[in-house]
């Protein structure tokens, strides 16, 4: 018998608030009510053996990996979540322990404080640091290449058999030891079909377990003398010639098939002068962005013109060309830093515009990385022209059929507009929901999830005949439930008779935004169909 306690569940339930529900998938609508009802949900999840438990069946979403290649996310059920975060905290320091450690300046991702019971891993400013630490190897006289390699499907073929032993061989405690069996043996092992490989896909945890799994690859290329740096399953290997990069990336190669089953991504292995790998590899866009010494030289030399909000519209302009025609007006004095910081964000939201532009300029080879980056990064500048902000909207609902990996940055993006009127959100859903209604090219369910996301959001969004239609006419669970979610919010007594009648036989992720959608019947109405169906878990019985 194996349970856990009100110690353990609740730092899960912690770290699930601090780290997020899971990557790449919206916040799950029934984790409010967890939060509302946590004491009696916790309750209940103490008296679970879970040496017999049988978790719930994960939603399943193929989402984009790269251009061409896709990936199985798992979003998991609220209880399952909180059971697999309390059992992987329980282990997570003695996987670190067994970790290289961090003086070495090798291994950067989801480095665990052994200090915080709440916390999966501290992730401030880890990725900055990786990428200094390439900077600074790659900068070394005696580098001239270096070995890229990037395990292929790692999550998804990882041998649980495996990862259970290095729980166990690593464990510091009978509990533990108990943790490998239950957390590998039962619960991993019925989320992912009874299969013998693989791991969640989503779900925060699911990244101390990986590392778990790589902690003797790093042993093995330390005692080697190789000069690496990795990141997850990306691994960045520094030498001097290129024979020696070619048997680096040989001898990693084997030990991963040899050891774990596993291989490396044969698009994503190479090896690179240390000069492109520079170029492309260790530059970031950010840095493609006006800086601040630009702003300041500017302001010296001319004042802000009124007009020059329309000039950043304008797709042909460039900055250096605005400068030389106005180097002639000259400040008296040196700018303030109200100016500074308003022609800084200015300049910056032009910049995003223009990169945006560019990387979906040739809709066969979309930069869906830097899509992502302009669309995450836009919002952020608060001082970024309005009129400019959306302008990249209409491009993005004018081209949303080339944006399908994008999904989720789209959807973000959207909801980060907090004043758009009525009008503006009519016309904007109609242009949301068109690919999805398109039946001759159906769009991808890990796009229509995140779009059906934002009607579920805000009553204004209202589209409730489109998404109804959708509901009924759709076989796939994912885009049932997310349209059974926005009914829940948008939605009338008429639309819920027609999402009940699925519950019986929905999966239980959509079961539960079925139940969500059913609050628009009567009270008493409601209460008898909740009698006339069986009610499965406390989240359920919350909802």
């Amino acid at each position: 018998m194996f349970r856990l306690t009100d110690v353990e569940l609740q730092n899960a339930y912690e770290a699930i608030n601090h780290h997020g529900y899971s990557t790449m998938l919206p916040q799950p609508h029934e984790w409010k009510f967890i939060v509302t009802q946590w004491a009696a949900v916790k309750d209940s999840l103490t008296r679970i053996d879970l040496d017999i438990y049988k978790p719930y069946n994960p939603l399943q979403v193929f989402a984009p990996k790269s251009r061409a290649n896709i990936r199985l996310i798992h979003l998991l059920h609220p209880e399952d979540l909180l059971i697999y975060t309390a059992l992987t905290l329980i282990i997570k320091n003695d996987i670190e322990s067994a970790r290289i450690s961090r003086r070495y300046g090798r291994i950067f991702s989801y480095r665990v404080d052994k200090s915080a019971c709440n916390r999966l891993y501290d992730a401030s400013g880890a990725y900055d640091a990786y990428l200094k630490q390439l900077t600074l190897k790659a900068g070394k006289d005696d580098v001239q290449f270096v070995g890229l390699a990037d395990i292929a499907d790692f999550f998804p073929r990882i041998y649980q058999h495996r990862l259970e032993n290095v729980i166990q061989a690593n464990a510091s405690s009978d509990r533990g030891r108990d943790v490998a069996r239950v957390l590998v043996g039962k619960l991993i092992s019925n989320l992912m079909g009874r299969n013998s490989y693989g791991i969640p896909v989503g779900p925060y945890a699911s990244r101390i377990l990986g590392e778990a799994i790589l902690i003797d690859v790093d042993s093995f290329l330390q005692s080697n003398k190789l000069d690496y740096v990795r990141w997850v399953d990306d691994y960045n290997i520094f030498c001097r010639t290129e024979f020696l990069a070619q048997s680096a990336l040989f001898g990693l190669g084997e030990w991963l098939f040899s050891n774990h089953g596993l291989t490396l991504q044969s698009s994503k292995t190479k090896i690179m002068p240390v000069y492109q790998f520079r170029d492309e590899v260790v530059s970031i866009p950010e840095d493609r962005l006006t800086d601040r010494d630009h702003v300041l030289t500017l302001l010296r030399k001319t004042p802000l013109r009124d007009d020059y909000d329309d000039d950043l519209l304008e797709e042909e302009s460039d900055v250096d060309g605005w400068e030389e025609e106005n180097d002639e007006v000259f400040l008296e004095e040196g700018p303030n830093e109200e100016d500074v910081q308003t022609t800084l964000e200015e300049f910056r939201g032009y910049d995003l515009h223009q990169m945006f532009v560019k990387a979906i300029s040739n809709q066969a080879l979309v930069d869906y990385e830097m899509v992502k980056y302009v669309l995450t990064r836009l919002p952020k500048i608060s001082g970024a022209n309005d009129a400019l902000k959306l302008n990249i909207l209409d491009l993005v609902l004018d081209n949303a059929q080339v944006l399908y990996p994008a999904a989720e940055f789209i959807a973000e993006y959207v909801l980060s507009f907090a004043d758009l009127s009525d009008v503006q959100k009519r016309k904007i859903s109609r242009k949301l929901l068109k690919p999805l209604k398109n039946r001759h090219h159906k769009s991808p369910d890990y796009y229509a999830m995140w779009i059906l996301h934002i009607f579920s959001t805000s009553e204004q969004w209202n589209q409730v005949n489109d998404i109804i239609d959708l509901y009924q006419r759709s076989t796939s669970e994912v885009v049932k439930r997310y349209a059974a979610l926005a009914i829940s919010v948008c939605g009338s007594r008429a639309e819920a008779l027609v999402v009940k009648q699925n519950f019986s036989i929905a999966s239980d992720l959509h079961r539960l935004a079925v139940l969500a959608a059913t609050k628009k019947l009567g009270k008493d109405e409601r209460h008898h169909w909740k009698q006339a169906n069986q009610i499965k878990g406390i989240t359920e019985k919350i909802l």
